[in-house]
Parts: structure tokens; sequence; C-alpha cells
């Protein structure tokens, strides 16, 4: 399905942030349209560390293959002996390197020009028919009930102003301040005293194995990185030098690397870029209002130092990019998108925070003491893998419930703390060696990360038996096919399989990544719902925890008790009137402690998914009478227990399933 709304929304630059932000609407079938105040696209390094959780956001958006083939891994730090500079004084790495697991198959820091994934970015978008518009600046805009008019400025031979109706509008960039002052946001923070410049430079004679350091702030601090580009490397200048003069005098510039670096062997050659830079560390403090959001760069800035910048402003497209989705396509209520402040906002101010100690240590720190190791050296934290939502209201977690009131947790938005294991709200683990059911001998094995998709919820059933998970089968029925991609999960070794209809995927967990990972043992029966931004948005046991998860999400659909009472639809009742009235017998092993685990369940709703209906009907006469005898009969009218379920508006067709077809990563499989 594609947007209901006749305008596109419109983000106001052209970054990283922006970019993942347009590409995840665009691959959800958005209209999307993306303006640059620059006449020429960004140049330079800037924001090169990609952490492992914005790769797992580029392996969703389908971009990774692209960025791996176009980056660096992580190299160590050098710091040389002054006077000298020749002579390593000591060498280590700024993010030691860890070993891939299953459940973290991208766990390293990886190298690339902040330029180059843009470039990849827009080629990815540029197949959805979206380009940036260059020379095209934000001026103003009016909020309306059902639009934004936004006033844009485009540059060139002519100045021309247009007014243009857009649905919504994400802000990230050049504009910024126009928008917080239009929205009546404060940049709340500090600007801190140290001063640096950095850029790029041709340069020749230093080995790209390692990064290349001298000295420190107390004295001349300089940094050379070689880059991807042959013969090009990033530098950065600090301590006791004259900061204008380097900036505006090339040959200054080329003195103060030589004094710093004591090294006259270095060839340098043109500046392709530079940046006279002090820190700077602000937020808002709530990230939209109406149809405008801020995201990246707009809604906080701080330290490089911790590498966290570039990758929280993707992160802040890929948390509202699948929410604007939902509620462009008609999917879900606006009140969805209040979640984006609500989930964002604790996780960067936790960030700024963080940055803000790694700079004062950093810039603190003397080049020949351990300190230096110390305070370049940083913790897996900063990887955010440990980033969650576990507070978040749209969040359902019924095996550990998140504690309010009086016995409210505190807020650990990095994951620093650890504590209970996985938890609804973390990062979704993978998990590898999954083994298809009924695909043939020559099919694959999978993983999780290869079914997950960054345009509809996936939804885990682990369980040891079909029949467990039936009534919530049949609640996935009520929401919009394309929001939800289901999946069971049996458990190794399991012999018995059944490739079950209406039910997108069967794996076998081959060698019990998948349920090591989500904590969920082989007799136990769980539900995992993992959102399209790579997020647990639910840990429930059945359909009442399902329904609950999406209670936000669609529309137009009514709650109905799945049982019993006034509340079921009338076209329901007339089915379970027409329904024959004798026993229904089932086969069921004795064994079974306790039989009401098999309601309603019958062999042919497992190979042919019925009406809503059709399951009331079955769970009307189940399991009151178990003989001893490996049957189970149930002759009362009567309804038991109690489900919710929302219902489509008409009795539903019968689904054939689609098990076995696995998508290209990070997209939905195809119908059938």
């Amino acid at each position: 399905m594609t947007s209901t709304s006749s305008s596109p929304v419109l983000i106001a630059g052209s970054g990283p942030c922006g970019l993942a932000l347009a590409l995840t609407l665009a691959k959800n079938g958005v209209k999307v349209r993306v303006i640059e105040k620059d006449s020429e696209f960004h140049l330079g390094q800037r924001g090169a560390g990609i952490q492992p959780r914005t790769l797992e956001v580029y392996n969703l958006l389908g971009v990774l293959p692209d960025v791996y083939a176009r980056g660096l891994s992580g190299r160590k730090m050098c710091f040389y002996k002054l006077p000298g500079g020749v002579e390593p004084l000591k060498k280590f790495y700024m993010y030691p390197p860890e070993e891939p697991t299953p459940s973290v198959p991208f766990i390293n820091l990886w190298g690339l020009g902040q330029f180059l994934a843009e470039e990849i970015l827009r080629t990815h978008l540029k197949r959805y028919g979206c380009e940036v518009e260059l020379s095209t600046e934000l001026m103003s805009f009016e909020q309306h009930d059902d639009h934004v008019t936004a006033h844009i400025e485009l540059m060139g031979p002519k100045v021309m102003i247009f007014a243009f109706p857009y649905d919504l509008r994400v802000m990230r960039g050049p504009a910024t301040g126009i928008v917080r002052k239009q929205l009546g946001y404060t940049f709340q923070g500090e600007t801190l005293s140290r001063q640096l410049v950095f850029g790029e430079i041709e340069m020749k004679g230093l080995s790209p194995d390692v990064y290349h350091f001298w000295g420190d702030m107390s004295t001349i601090f300089v940094m050379l990185r070689c880059v991807e580009t042959k013969d090009l490397s990033s530098f950065i200048i600090g301590g006791n030098v004259d900061y204008e003069r380097i900036f505006t005098d090339y040959d200054a510039l080329i003195q103060c690397m030589r004094d710093g670096t004591h090294r006259n062997d270095i060839e340098f050659g043109k500046i392709v870029w530079k940046s006279d830079w002090r820190a700077n560390v602000r937020m808002v403090d709530k990230f939209g209002e109406g149809r405008v959001f801020l995201a990246g760069d707009a809604a906080h800035i701080h330290s490089f130092t911790g590498g966290q910048g570039m990758n929280s402003s993707v992160q802040d497209a890929f948390n509202l990019g699948w929410k604007l989705a939902l509620v462009e396509k008609g999917l879900a209520s606006a009140s969805l998108l209040s979640t984006y402040t609500e989930e964002r906002v604790p996780v960067i101010r936790h960030m700024l925070g963080e940055t803000t100690k790694l700079y004062h240590n950093t810039m603190s720190a003397t080049h020949e003491a351990k300190g230096a190791e110390d305070a370049w050296t940083r913790g897996s934290q900063l990887k955010q893998l440990g980033v969650n939502y576990r507070w978040s209201s749209i969040i359902v977690d019924e095996r550990n419930p998140h504690k309010t009131g009086e016995d409210c947790e505190p807020l650990d938005a990095y994951g620093v703390d650890g504590g209970t294991g996985l938890r609804a709200g973390d990062r979704a683990p993978d998990a590898p060696s999954l083994v298809p059911v009924n695909a043939g001998a020559d099919a694959k094995l999978t993983s999780l990360f290869r079914t997950f998709g960054s345009t509809y919820h996936t939804i885990l059933f682990f369980t040891p038996d079909p029949l467990n998970i039936v009534l919530a089968l049949e609640s996935l029925k009520a929401y919009p096919a394309e929001l939800i991609l289901s999946a069971i999960v049996y458990p190794k070794g399991t012999c018995n399989t059944l490739d079950v209809d209406g039910v997108d995927k069967c794996f076998v967990d081959g060698r019990a990544h998948a349920s090591t990972a989500y904590g969920i043992s082989a007799l136990e029966t769980m539900i995992v719902i993992v959102r399209p931004d790579g997020v647990i948005g639910g840990i429930v046991r059945g359909a009442d925890g399902v329904n609950k998860y999406f209670r936000a999400l669609p529309r137009n659909t009514r709650s109905v008790s799945c049982l019993s009472g006034p509340n079921v639809d009338v076209w329901t009742r007339m089915s379970m009137d027409n329904a024959p009235q004798r026993p229904l017998w089932i086969p069921h092993p004795p064994a079974v402690a306790n039989p009401l685990s098999a309601r309603c369940v019958s062999g042919a709703f497992l190979r042919q998914r019925g009406s809503v209906a059709s399951l009331v009907d079955a769970s009307a006469r189940l399991l009151k009478i178990h003989d001893g005898k490996g049957f189970v009969q149930r002759d009362d009218p009567k309804i038991v227990g109690s489900e919710d379920v929302s219902e489509r508006d008409g009795p539903d067709e019968p689904n054939q399933g689609r098990a076995g077809v696995l998508p290209l990563q990070g997209e939905r499989p195809p119908p059938p």
C-alpha cells in the first residue's frame, strides 16, 4: 500500500539522517521530497565511524553491502614519541575489535566517509524516483490542520520563492534555526572552550595501517588518518596554535602540522575541505510539534569524541520513519508520532552526557602517559547495541513488564547496567542457522536478520507445537497483511513440524541460536513482535498480548470478544448460529497435563485458515472431557476463556500462506 496523501513528506537537509529517513519512507511507498540548501553535495569524512547499531539499520535498508564494499575496518591508533615523531610510543585500538557472535553479526565499527555514505543512500533513493534538490532552501512554514505550507526558495540566476502544501515535514540541516524558532523550541546546552581545525588533505609518506597521532592539547596536537581515497588523509589540529591563522593561511597550516609532528618527510598537497570547529552540546526537549519534526543535528549537537552524532541521527530517522509511514498510509493514528519524542529524547540526553565526559577526558589527556590510552579507548556501550526503549508507551512486555510508580526503574537508555536479560524495547538479536520447514533438500539456511524488514512487523512464534498459537495467528488477520510477516520458530531438534498455512515462514532453530538469544526454552511458547526499526515491540504469550501491542496501529478495526458476549459482531454470530451443533472430536495425547492448552484448534484450521467465526465455533466446543483414550470431547455451546481480537469488516478468505519464501535482505516476500 502506498501513501493515502496527495502531498509528499518534505525533508529539509540531505545528510545521512535526511537520506535514511527518505529511503525508509520511499521503501514504504510514501511520497517524499528532499531539499538541500547547498549548491553541491557535501564533501569530507565528517561522521565516518559507523557503529554496529547503524550497520544494522543499513542492513534493514538494504544498503549495507555497498557500505562494506566501499569502507575500511578500524585501525590501531599510533602515538609517536617526541621529539623525533617517528618512533611509535604506543599502539592501541579506540574500539577493540571483537569476534562476531550469532546474535551480533556486525559487531565492529566500520569506517566510511560521510560523503560516501550519503552517495550510497542517494543511489538507493533514486531507485524509488526521488532525487535530492540542490540550491533549494526552506524559508518558513505554516501549520494547518491537514497540511503544512512550506515557503521554499529556489536559488540560481533568479531567486524564486514558492509556497507548497505538504502533509508532514521533517527538518534537519541548514534551516534548523528557522524551524526551531517557529516551533518555539530552545536549543539548550553550552559551547565548550576547546577549538579544533579539521578537514582532508592530499598526503603521502604515512602508512594507511594505523591512525597517526602526535602531541596533545597542551602543546600541538596533530592527527592524520588515511581514508578510502588513495593519497588522501583526514587531519585534526588542536592545542596551542593560532586557529584563525592556520584556518585562513595554507602555508601556516602546513607549517603547524610539521611543527606538531616533527616530520619533514610527509608530503602535503591540496586541501580538499576544512572546518573551524568548536564543540557545542545542545538539544531540544521535544522532537516534534503537530506535523513538523526535528531529527539529527536539528534536534541535538555534541562532541565528536564518542562517534555518536551521525549514528544517533540515522537512528532518529529510522525510529521516526516507520511511524510516519504507517500514519501516511492510514494504518495508524497520528498519536503514534508522539512516541518519537518519548523514545528518542532519553537516548539523546544520555548520549550527550556520555560524549561530553569523553570530550573532557580526551582533551585533557597527555600523549605520553597511560592516561592517553584510557582517554581514547571507547567502551562497548558506544556501539549502541544496548540502546533501548523499554519505557515506551507502545512497548508491551508480558514476560518482564517495565515497572512504574513507586517501583519505577531508572531509565537505562544505553543499556549500560545490563540487568534482566532481553526485554521488549531492546534491539532484536540475530539468529543464524534457521532451517526452513518443507523447503526441500536444497534449501539454504537463513537468519532472523534476513527475515526482518523495514516495511513490516515480524511476528516470531516460538513454540514446540503450532496448536498453541492458533488463536494468536487468527488475531493477526484483523491487521493489514502488508503490516505483518509471521514466522514460526520451532525448537532445535523438532521432528514433527507443520508448515502452517497462513504463516509466511516456518523455521527450525537449527543450532538453538534463536532460543538462546531470546531466552525462550524449548518447551515454552512465546511471541516476539519485532518492529520495522529492528526493536522488539512486544514479548507476549498469546492473542491478548498481540492485540495489546497493535492497539495504536490499526485503523477501521473493531475490538471484539472472540469468545462470548454482546460485542461479538453480527456476521460472526450468524456464522456461529449456523454451525453444526455436534460434538467435536479431536485426537489429543493423554500425557498432556493441561488439555485446555490445545483449545481452539482443529486439524482443518492448521491447513486452511478459516474465519474468526470458525475459530470461535471450534473454541466453543473443545476440551471439556478428557476420557483418557486420547480424545477430548466438548458439547457445551458456551464459549470459555476470554481473548480479544480485532475483526475485519467481512468474512475472511482462505489464505494459502507463503511459507518457505525467502525475501531479499530487508524486503517483504512477494504475495502468493
